[in-house]
């Protein structure tokens, strides 16, 4: 049973204006000023992970795990770029990716996860600022 707080609905409401970024614990923390105590929102996302609201990356074994919040199911069904500068994530939905999905389960029997599928790079912006 999942309860209505205002904690709860701040940080959902945080995510959603943030969808398109991944962000870690302590960046989500910084950002909110202090507004909800760190420890609440270790609690609320790993709650929103169970709900299937947020998706966890993790890019580097050594380095914090970051979140997402996810819309719809829908989200699961695609792979993402995440730009490894600025964190925003894009969602990849083309017929080419869909082609390599069937191609992959039609020749190799392999059915892929796309829930943890994420490819990582520079976006557009970050390549200018180079």
């Amino acid at each position: 049973m999942r309860y209505k707080t205002k904690h709860r609905d701040e940080l959902l409401k945080f995510l959603k204006k943030h969808e398109d970024e991944h962000l870690t614990i302590q960046e989500i923390s910084k950002m909110l000023k202090g507004k909800i105590p760190q420890a609440t929102i270790y609690r609320l996302i790993a709650s929103f992970e169970k709900e299937g609201l947020v998706r966890k990356y993790s890019i580097a074994s050594d380095e914090a795990s970051c979140y997402q919040f996810v819309e719809d199911e829908h989200c699961h069904e695609h792979f993402h770029l995440v730009c490894e500068k600025c964190g925003k994530v894009i969602h990849l939905e083309c017929d080419e990716v869909n082609h390599l999905l069937g191609h992959i389960d039609d020749e190799h029997n392999f059915k892929i996860n796309t829930s943890k599928v994420n490819l990582y790079g520079l976006c557009e912006e970050c390549q200018k600022s180079k």
